[in-house]
């Protein structure tokens, strides 16, 4: 009886530990920043990346910079808008180191247009290509 006893309590123990993974495996998702990043890693894979949206662009201007914490003019909340509908989101990497690149468009209706790259630890965070000379922005995609 005592044998009997010891794997019932083996299984049940054994079950509840199966469970108990289960569940906690079931929870961890992925964020929604994590399945959608496009993960750029040179100057090249964001020239590639601009050429495959159709932007020829030449050589960057690479510098370094931090993503806003807020944006609370009218052109920075533009410029929100902007990404979040290009499906980026910014304002979860707010306060974050950035690069910078800064492509000439080559085959822009205009010699001032700009595509405009932020990068966090190689993750796009932030996309667009703008007029220099009016600081009119568009979507890159």
């Amino acid at each position: 009886m005592k044998n009997r006893c010891q794997k019932i309590l083996f299984a049940a123990a054994a079950l509840l530990l199966l469970l108990t993974a289960g569940l906690l495996l079931s929870r961890k998702k992925p964020g929604k920043q994590a399945e959608n990043a496009i993960i750029l890693l040179s100057p090249q894979m964001c020239e590639a990346w601009l050429n495959l949206r159709g932007w020829r662009v030449a050589a960057p201007e690479i510098s370094q910079t931090r993503i806003p914490v807020s944006w609370q003019t009218d052109a920075g909340q533009r410029w929100l808008t902007l990404q979040l509908q290009q499906g980026f989101d910014p304002a979860s990497y707010a306060g974050k180191a950035a690069e910078r690149y800064v492509y000439p468009v080559l085959n822009a209706p205009g010699a001032y247009f700009r595509a405009e790259l932020l990068l966090c630890d190689g993750v796009l965070v932030a996309a667009s290509v703008y007029d220099a000379s009016t600081q009119t922005m568009q979507a890159v995609r």
